[in-house]
Formats: C-alpha cells, sequence, structure tokens
C-alpha cells in the first residue's frame, strides 16, 4: 500500500472505479458466455440434423472400402462403400442376401426405402457446401467413409462411448466441433465442421464487450468524480476554516446547509466547537489580562512603599505604616495566588472533593456565626429559616462557598440592611438561599457575574470595596462539582439573591 494515493477523493473513486469494473465484467462476461453457449448449441443442431438422413444411405452403401478411400463426388462413377460389411444393393430390388444370412439380418439391411429422396452424393454434397464434414467407422474401428472436406489428419475415433453410453456426443478437437453418433450394432458416425468462423465472431463480439465496458467505466469514472467532489465539498469548507481559525481570525465558521446530512451535522457541532474555542480563547486572555492586573497592583504598592521607606530616615510610625501597607498587598497578592491556584485545579481536572454525610443546616447556622461580626459592624441583621437536612458534601469547600457569598452580602449591602438565609428541601434536593439588601446588579451584568475576574462597578458598594473577581467562579466550580447548580436574581437598589440547588 505504498504507492496507494493519501487523497480521501481518490481512494473513494479508485474503490468506487474498481467496484464498477467488477460488475461490469461480471455482467459482461456472464453475457459473452451466454453468447457463446448459444452459438455452440446452435452449432450442434446444425451438426446434429443431418444424421437421420445419413445413417440409412450409409448402411445402404456397397462392400467395403481401402482405409482412408474417399466417396466419389456426386455423378462419379464408381464403387460405393458400406458402412457395415453386408450385401450390395441391387438397384431397384432392395438389399440382396447372402445364402448363409439368417432371419434377424433380414430387417437390418432391408433399412428404409431412400429411392425416392436424394442419393448419399447428394447430401454430402449439400453438407459440403455448408462446410460440413462426414466421417465414418464400422465396428471394427475401420474407416468406412471420410468426405473430401473431412480434415487430412482424422480424428481419432473413441475407444468406448462416453457420457454413459448415450447415442449421441458431442466434443471438440483441434478447431473443429464434431456431432458422433455411436451406433446400437457397432461404428461411429461423425459429422463436423470448422469452429474458426464461430471464434471469429465471438472474438469480434469480446472485442465489442471489452469496448463497451471500457466505455462504461470511464463514463462510471467521470459521474463519480462529479459526484465524490460534491460530496467532499463540505469537507474543503471545513477544512479552509480550520486554517482560517489557525492564522487567528477565531470568528470564523462554517458555512453549511440545514440538509440534516451528516457532513452538515458535523459542520453544526464544528461550528459550535470553534464558538467555544472562541469564547475559551477570549476568557484566557481576559484571565491573564486581568491576573497581571491585579497582581500588578500590589506589587507596585510594595514598590511605592518600600522605596518610601528607604529613600530618607523616617519616624517609626511611617515605617509601620509602610509596612503594614506591604503587608496588606502581599496578603491579598496571596488570596489571589490561592484563588488562581483553586482555579488550575479546576481546569486541569486535579479538584476532587472530599464527600461525606452532615447536617447542612447545622453547618449553615455555623457560617452565619462566623460572619455575623462582620455584619454586626454595619449593623446589618442576618436571619435564618434553616431545617436540620443531612447531605454529603465536602466540609471545608462548603464553608468556602458559604463564606464567599455571606461576605458578598455583607460587602454590598447597605448600613443596617438585612441578609436572609433560607434552606428548604424538596424532592431530594436542597435549595439554599441567601438574600441582601443591597444595591442590586444591573440586568446586563448580572449574567457575567460568576465569571473570573468579573466585578461589578464600585457604584455597587458603598465604601469602595473591591475583591479580587475571582470568589464567585470559584463558587461555581464547587456547587458544580458537587452535582448542584447556582444562579443570581437582582433588582437595583433592592438587593440580590444567589441561590443554590444541592443534591441530598
Amino acid at each position: 500500500m505504498k504507492f496507494f494515493p493519501k487523497s480521501i477523493r481518490w481512494r473513494i473513486q479508485l474503490w468506487h472505479t474498481l467496484l464498477l469494473a467488477v460488475i461490469i465484467a461480471a455482467l459482461l462476461g456472464a453475457f459473452y458466455k451466454n453468447q457463446r453457449e448459444i452459438a455452440y448449441q446452435a452449432l450442434d443442431r446444425e451438426l446434429n440434423s443431418p444424421i437421420t438422413s445419413l445413417l440409412p444411405r450409409l448402411e445402404r452403401g456397397r462392400g467395403p472400402a481401402p482405409r482412408n478411400r474417399r466417396l466419389p463426388r456426386p455423378g462419379d462413377d464408381g464403387p460405393r462403400e458400406f458402412f457395415e460389411e453386408g450385401p450390395r444393393e441391387n438397384p431397384g430390388r432392395g438389399p440382396r442376401r447372402r445364402p448363409d444370412d439368417g432371419p434377424e439380418l433380414e430387417e437390418r439391411f432391408r433399412g428404409p426405402d431412400t429411392r425416392s429422396g436424394p442419393t448419399i452424393e447428394e447430401v454430402v454434397a449439400e453438407l459440403m457446401e455448408r462446410d460440413i464434414f462426414v466421417i465414418a467407422w464400422d465396428r471394427n474401428s475401420r474407416l468406412r467413409y471420410s468426405s473430401e472436406n473431412a480434415p487430412e489428419e482424422l480424428t481419432p475415433i473413441p475407444d468406448e462411448r462416453p457420457n454413459g453410453g448415450q447415442q449421441v456426443f458431442k466434443r471438440t478437437s483441434g478447431n473443429y466441433r464434431e456431432v458422433i453418433h455411436a451406433n446400437p450394432g457397432g461404428g461411429f458416425l461423425l459429422v463436423g465442421t470448422s469452429i474458426v468462423p464461430v471464434e471469429e465472431k465471438l472474438s469480434n463480439l469480446g472485442k465489442k464487450l471489452g469496448g463497451i465496458g471500457v466505455l462504461l467505466v470511464g463514463g462510471g469514472f467521470m459521474v463519480g468524480w462529479l459526484l465524490v467532489t460534491r460530496s467532499l465539498k463540505p469537507i474543503k469548507a471545513i477544512s479552509d476554516t480550520a486554517h482560517r481559525i489557525e492564522d487567528g481570525n477565531l470568528s470564523a465558521r462554517i458555512e453549511s446547509k440545514k440538509d440534516g446530512s451528516e457532513l452538515g451535522m458535523l459542520s453544526k457541532v464544528l461550528n459550535e466547537t470553534f464558538e467555544k474555542l472562541e469564547s475559551s480563547f477570549e476568557h484566557q486572555v481576559r484571565f491573564t489580562a486581568d491576573a497581571s492586573h491585579e497582581m500588578r497592583t500590589p506589587i507596585a504598592v510594595i514598590l511605592a512603599k518600600s522605596q518610601f521607606a528607604l529613600s530618607r530616615e523616617r519616624s517609626p510610625e511611617k515605617y509601620q505604616e509602610a509596612l503594614k501597607t506591604c503587608m496588606d498587598s502581599a496578603q491579598h497578592m496571596r488570596t489571589l495566588t490561592e484563588s488562581l491556584l483553586e482555579l488550575s485545579k479546576v481546569d486541569s481536572g486535579e479538584f476532587r472533593l472530599k464527600k461525606e454525610n452532615h447536617d447542612l443546616g447545622k453547618f449553615t447556622l455555623e457560617v452565619v456565626d462566623m460572619i455575623r461580626p462582620l455584619a454586626d459592624k454595619k449593623g446589618i441583621k442576618i436571619s435564618c429559616s434553616v431545617d436540620p437536612v443531612t447531605a454529603s458534601f465536602d466540609l471545608q469547600k462548603m464553608r468556602q462557598v458559604l463564606l464567599n457569598l455571606l461576605s458578598n452580602a455583607v460587602k454590598y449591602n447597605r448600613e443596617e440592611g438585612e441578609i436572609e438565609v433560607i434552606l428548604t428541601e424538596e424532592n431530594q434536593f436542597l435549595t439554599l438561599s441567601i438574600r441582601d439588601t443591597g444595591s442590586g446588579i444591573s440586568e446586563e451584568r448580572l449574567p457575567h457575574v460568576f465569571e473570573r475576574f468579573y466585578r461589578v462597578d464600585r457604584a455597587r458598594t458603598r465604601d469602595g470595596v473591591s475583591g479580587t473577581g475571582l470568589g464567585l467562579a470559584i463558587t461555581r466550580a464547587i456547587i458544580e462539582a458537587h452535582g448542584g447548580e447556582i444562579s443570581a436574581s437582582s433588582q437595583i437598589e433592592k438587593g440580590s439573591t444567589f441561590q443554590m440547588i444541592l443534591p441530598k
């Protein structure tokens, strides 16, 4: 298969052409074989028809003749030969019996009356005009008759009757077709002719069929080429689109007809894949830019404060202030680094949960107690409506989720606002809702709150507090890892609600 083409088009075309050639060759070959059989059957009928008229006339012939001697042509004078040794013919009176002939030979030598029909010479002459020759042997395998157009080298007579002793059988000997009649009393009569004309006709027929086969295969090749080219057109469109995407045009899409074909479905799937690829690439670019920006700010603060402290002698208070600012910036970088590490585990599939059965209601109240001091500073009231339910979850990851949601509810709430925590159970699912009375999120920004590094504008906060923009992205990853889902709803100046649905 070293020289087999790698092109799918050529492979399909070659297999199609090969299959077509085999089918056409089989059909034309069967037709040729059938015509050959018909031709030889007609030839056999032509050779078999004169036997019934030759046998009685040969049996009424006179006396044995030397071997290899032929009968005279019609009209010639001279003795005529017997097919079997027997009495000479007495013209006009039928066969003559010898004194020692028994009654059993009477019928044999009487034979049919052929005096009113054509003579043997006339019958053979008519056959010779049709290129048919006649040869006869007696019961002792001696040549008794041979027409003038018989082959110089006489065909050997068979030693025994083939085909189970049939009276008439056929054979092809060299360039001749022969029909041999075996008499019940012994001896053989052979009628044959040359098969050269028949073979020439069959050869011409074979050439014509070969030409027709070549034309059919050639036409099939052209039609197949057009069909394959048309069928593979969507694949070329897919390849061209992939090359454009490879060159950087991520917005390129495959133009395909919605005809329900396999290639149409493939184009649809690839277009969806390209859209996800473009979205992922955009997220990656934005993620890298946002991460760089988030890291650049605390690093710039640390460098600035360090240069400020080292530029000249400062008071201890100034040094402490500079160190505290550097520590806060480093803590922010640490939080950002841990969040990025957490998300990288999610992306790489290394995010693992240690799920155990716990009382989610009791656990939620514990986390609320942890966040309550922050709410008290802003005069925010937290109310809980929590039922004791048991569920399987990762204790540490779920604490991180609740702390993220509750801290956001406190951070982005108004002074002396409210936070409501509701946990219910329904149809083997747990629903946990956290509602605040903050400034709310606009409708166009709400679908993006779970994206990485996405942060609503500072107007949403009362004190300009801003985080890393990774908390909600990590929260969604943890909830989805538990087999649940999280959603957000909000109204401007009325607050926001984050709802989690978890399986038990």
